[in-house]
């Protein structure tokens, strides 16, 4: 097994277990009304952005499975956004982007994730998609980004490729 993907391993048991336990137990009581960061999102985001497209769909749905196991959520409503974003993050490897630019692209893939997951959970509770998405989504994706970004400046030094 390579170097690379032994520490992709490591980084996402030490990051991604400890977020999905944070989603189930901690940010439940962050919670605005019923807006909420999606901390593991964050983590697949971070951990697409540096090892790419296929670690970042990998870790999106295991990293999704478990939420929706630990949540009671349907299997697979977390697994499949957070799978396609981490992919879509993942293709930003390698590349030179760099601070605000790369955050309005997370804001970008964010805002997907809550669309493709609403929509989803739309399906199954009969809502207006308008609806959904300025009421659940729009503020959701500004307090997972805030979220992103705090959580950034605490695990950057682990990701960081030198």
């Amino acid at each position: 097994m390579k170097h690379e993907n032994k520490w992709f391993l490591v980084l996402l048991l030490l990051f991604g277990v400890p977020a999905i336990l944070a989603q189930a137990l901690i940010v439940p009581l962050l919670r605005i009304n019923i807006w909420q960061p999606d901390v593991v999102l964050c983590i697949v985001l971070l951990l697409s952005k540096r090892f790419g497209a296929m670690h970042g769909s990998t870790s999106g749905f295991f990293l999704g499975l478990l939420q929706d196991a630990l949540t009671g959520l349907p299997v697979g409503m977390s697994a499949f956004p957070k799978a396609f974003v981490g992919y879509l993050a993942g293709k930003f490897h390698g590349q030179h982007i760099k601070g605000l630019f790369m955050d309005l692209w997370f804001v970008l893939f964010i805002l997907i994730h809550e669309i493709i997951f609403y929509i989803f959970l739309g399906i199954k509770a009969e809502l207006n998609i308008t609806e959904i998405l300025i009421t659940r989504a729009l503020p959701d994706v500004i307090y997972t980004m805030i979220a992103l970004l705090v959580i950034n400046l605490f695990v950057q030094k682990y990701l960081s490729e030198e």
